[in-house]
């Protein structure tokens, strides 16, 4: 069984374009069994799905805004931005733009708009205390994630060598753990 990647995509690009790609999504969701597998839209652009393209996955709560698609997607084990950017390529304007995870193969991937900013956290903070409960939370900047893990566990917190090795410590209980995941740029 696969670990399920969790996305939120935004497709940019010209008015008409956009149009066009979220027409065919409706279309395919309509139509099709299972329509909303990101499969169909390569195979109605394309007619077939290219041998090295890995297109796992499926769209939900699509949305048209007035400057973008919306969506979120669940895929296996990564977030098939490769497919979405192929997808892209047979317009002549449209981009993707997304923020990944997956905790399980440690995935934490994005690209993001530099003018919309969709999706501004770079950090992202996973931790069981000992004799607390489960917490996690989202960061722009390394210093803020760092001023939160010092808040929450009482220590000093000046690298991410730091949080590794609160992280050993609280682990000698066997179940308490802290991790600092960076979402890195694609």
């Amino acid at each position: 069984m696969a670990n399920y990647c969790d996305s939120t995509y935004r497709i940019t690009g010209d008015a008409s374009e956009l149009d066009t790609l979220y027409a065919l999504m409706l279309k395919l969701e309509k139509e099709k069994e299972n329509g909303n597998r990101v499969g169909h839209i390569v195979k109605e652009l394309n007619g077939s799905i290219p041998e090295h393209l890995y297109v796992r996955g499926w769209w939900d709560d699509l949305d048209r805004e007035s400057n973008c698609i919306r969506f979120h997607q669940e895929s296996a084990w990564e977030p098939i931005y490769e497919a979405w950017d192929f997808i892209c390529s047979k317009f002549k304007t449209l981009q993707a733009y997304f923020i990944a995870e997956e905790p399980g193969c440690e995935v934490y991937l994005k690209r993001d708009h530099p003018e919309h900013r969709w999706f501004p956290d770079n950090y992202y903070v996973d931790a069981l205390p000992p004799k607390g409960d489960y917490l996690h939370e989202y960061f722009e900047t390394i210093d803020e994630a760092f001023r939160y893990i010092e808040k929450i566990s009482d220590t000093n917190i000046i690298t991410a060598d730091d949080v590794e090795a609160l992280n050993l410590a609280w682990g000698e209980d066997g179940e308490s753990y802290i991790y600092l995941h960076e979402y890195k740029e694609v």
